[in-house]
């Protein structure tokens, strides 16, 4: 009987200025994508997969900035996107940061994946 495995670490992408990176995760891995927010200015980032769909998203969230506790009302922090990956392939992500679905991007951030065995 073979050893239980114990599940893949997952791979974090921090939003570091930059407008791309790469990334490789294997298949079942969960992918954390955090980028510098505040929400409380009314822009959010949103994000359009590149076909054919390798990830799924997860869950959705916002984490306040942890320079000051609590959180100061207004203050910004990082919006996560947690994905995990389902099947092998190479894709892009592309995300920009706007308010409501109208108007031009603020910021944005390619991310191209690929996904192993």
């Amino acid at each position: 009987m073979a050893p239980a495995q114990s599940p893949p670490s997952a791979v974090t992408v921090t939003d570091d200025g930059s407008a791309a990176a790469d990334v490789e995760v294997r298949v079942g891995q969960e992918l954390n994508v955090r980028l510098r927010a505040n929400p409380t200015t009314g822009y959010t980032w949103r994000y359009q997969p590149d076909p054919p769909p390798l990830l799924r998203l997860t869950s959705r969230r916002f984490e306040p900035s942890a320079d000051h506790t609590p959180p100061l009302p207004g203050a910004g922090g990082v919006q996560v996107f947690a994905f995990e990956s389902t099947t092998t392939g190479a894709a892009r992500l592309h995300f920009e940061y706007r308010r409501g679905e109208a108007g031009d991007p603020v910021r944005s951030f390619n991310l191209g994946i690929t996904v192993l065995p």
